[in-house]
């Protein structure tokens, strides 16, 4: 009686619990997958947006010291020494290099010795900071130099010669995330250098 009473009673046979379980699992996978690729697109779109505002401000730092350089001791392909203020608070002229070192990029700064003019550089030790340590440049090179006609200028170039300055970054901070570095190309005026004002 007792036996009978449970089987009145309703509720759910395995089977039943069986076909339920299936058809949520075939509703839930999908809707699972979906959030996933929404979740790693949109990883991916702030890694490459990230990316690309970091090198836009990095690139207009750089270009900003360039642009008011007030001579140009060094122009290689991944580095370039100039003097100028390095920041809008300086008020003597300094030595700065931006240079590659592996996947790094540096900024090395160095004070004059004195205020006496025309200043000197010996004694001072260059103060290296390193800006980014996810360049992903392959085979490119970071600067460009150009004539004052705008032409690019080929090996063995006199520093005096040098009217503009290409920069080119890339970087790839999150590379799971982001299959391609993020890249970016600018090209500096020396203003002090212009010919044609």
């Amino acid at each position: 009686m007792l036996l009978r009473k449970r089987l009145d009673q309703g509720g759910y046979s395995l089977i039943e619990l069986l076909v339920v379980m299936t058809l949520t699992a075939m509703i839930a996978v999908p809707l699972v997958m979906f959030s996933y690729k929404g979740l790693t697109s949109y990883a991916f779109l702030q890694a490459q947006s990230d990316t690309s505002t970091e090198l836009s401000t990095l690139s207009a730092r750089i270009g900003k010291v360039l642009r008011g350089t007030t001579g140009v001791l060094s122009a290689q392909p991944n580095t370039v020494t100039v003097y100028g203020y390095f920041s809008p608070a300086d008020t003597v002229i300094k030595k700065i290099r931006y240079y590659i070192s592996g996947n790094n990029l540096v900024i090395g700064v160095t004070d004059p010795d004195s205020a006496a003019i025309p200043a000197t550089y010996n004694n001072n030790p260059e103060k290296p900071t390193i800006t980014r340590v996810d360049l992903a440049m392959g085979s490119n090179t970071m600067f460009t130099y150009y004539d004052d006609a705008g032409n690019v200028l080929s090996p063995g170039f006199a520093t005096s010669q040098v009217r503009a300055i290409g920069i080119y970054v890339a970087a790839n901070p999150k590379a799971k995330q982001l299959s391609v570095p993020v890249s970016l190309t600018t090209r500096v005026t020396l203003r002090n250098f212009k010919t044609n004002l």
